[in-house]
């Protein structure tokens, strides 16, 4: 699948995996269900989704095991509960801010809806599930005229329960039902008095664009972190044999992963511990230990870096800058926010001058603090070697993104070589 087609469809997390799953299906693989055994055949792939924003795919190979994981969610306003408030004729929606955006760049531009909603089943603990992409946009975030604000551009002091309500309509008389959900429930075809909760979000529907003198940048939203996912999946698709090897996309490390299907919990330790059983039982491979697993084991944590900045320069470390259309990121921190360190530096390093990848390296200024990646946070359950990688992007956390798109083919050279080696 192409990353800009990839980009466009997962508009949210939970679209982000039904693409893989029907990619991954294309391509050969088979889904399996976390509760049931699992029966390997070497040479096949597989693929198992605990929950409807997380999955894990994966090759049986040898007892050298290669795991390379990224995220599916990205900063987006979610809708509330009782979500529309009526003001003067107006429809606006409750929301709140999912992740750290950058609350400006949401502003004055179309907003479609998407997400699941899940509506009654014949049974209390089993309800019906709904995947939502509205597809047309639904709703706009007016800023306040410049004359209402003479201010406006000498501060920047933004409040999301205050200032970022979408505005979704307009009306002539109160209604009984909440208009919003009525709209979706009509668009998904199910009775109003059936939907009980949902996990929804506006979005930018702006489609991945090439910019630039001869086309150079991706201007694009969800460049965070989707460019990793695609990596990761057609890397893993592209290897040849040899390792084991494990892609895993996990949701909400936007907010701090801590969830069921974050990369905090034990998912992933499960389903390698459920997979080696199975490879053993099918003879593939010996008994693998923890030990063997540490000696033997790799962790590529894929997130997207921070590029130098050309209008604001002082952003960036004096000694280690990261451009645009150099090549792929590899990060270090002294704080750990990144699984690196100097060996898995060298080798990956190693492992980009040996498959001609460019590379760049990254670090933050000391007077910065850095966001924190997968990598640290897998490692607390999984102690592997590993590090951390990425493309490097302007605007991280905006509605709209920007990275270089030669650099996208670079991570994806780097995925392919990692799971091959």
């Amino acid at each position: 699948m192409d990353v800009m087609s990839y980009i466009e469809k997962g508009v949210s997390p939970y679209h982000v995996v039904d693409e893989t799953k029907q990619w991954l299906k294309k391509e050969g693989f088979s889904e399996l269900r976390l509760e049931e055994e699992w029966h390997l055949e070497k040479g096949r792939g597989y693929f198992v989704s605990p929950y409807e924003s997380c999955l894990f795919a994966f090759l049986p190979g040898n007892e050298q095991v290669r795991i390379a994981a990224a995220h599916t969610d990205q900063p987006m306003l979610k809708i509330k509960p009782n979500p529309v408030l009526t003001r003067e004729g107006n429809y606006v929606v409750n929301v709140e801010s999912y992740g750290g955006m950058i609350l400006h760049t949401w502003f004055d531009r179309p907003l479609s809806i998407a997400g699941k909603v899940v509506c009654r089943g014949e049974q209390p603990f089993a309800p019906k599930v709904h995947l939502y992409d509205s597809g047309e946009p639904l709703a706009v975030v007016p800023s306040l005229a410049i004359h209402m604000d003479r201010e406006v551009n000498q501060k920047n002091a933004l409040n999301c329960q205050i200032h970022l309500l979408p505005l979704c309509g307009l009306f002539k008389e109160e209604q009984e039902k909440d208009p919003l959900l009525s709209y979706i429930a009509a668009d998904l075809g199910v009775a109003y008095e059936d939907i009980l909760d949902y996990d929804l979000f506006f979005y930018n529907p702006e489609k991945p664009r090439r910019v630039g003198l001869k086309e150079e940048l991706l201007v694009s939203p969800r460049l965070d972190n989707l460019t990793s996912c695609h990596a990761v999946i057609k890397g893993l698709l592209n290897a040849e044999e040899g390792s084991s090897k494990i892609a895993a996309l996990f949701d909400h490390e936007e907010i701090g992963s801590r969830s069921k299907q974050g990369a905090n919990s034990d998912l992933l330790v499960w389903v390698l511990e459920k997979c080696f059983r199975a490879m053993e039982e099918a003879q593939m491979v010996a008994k693998l230990s923890k030990e063997q697993l540490v000696k033997q084991g790799f962790l590529l944590s894929l997130d997207v870096a921070h590029a130098y900045h050309p209008n604001y320069s002082d952003k960036s470390d004096p000694t280690t800058k990261t451009r645009l259309g150099q090549g792929v990121v590899i990060k270090v921190s002294g704080s750990q926010k990144y699984n690196s360190d100097s060996v898995t530096n060298a080798m990956m390093i190693g492992l980009c001058e040996h498959e001609q990848v460019r590379y760049q390296r990254q670090i933050n200024r000391s007077d910065i603090a850095g966001g924190s990646t997968l990598g640290p946070i897998l490692s607390e359950s999984l102690p592997i070697p590993g590090a951390d990688m990425g493309i490097p992007i302007l605007a991280m956390h905006s509605a709209t993104e920007t990275a270089a798109y030669a650099d996208l083919d670079e991570l994806t050279k780097v995925a392919e070589a990692f799971f091959s080696n």
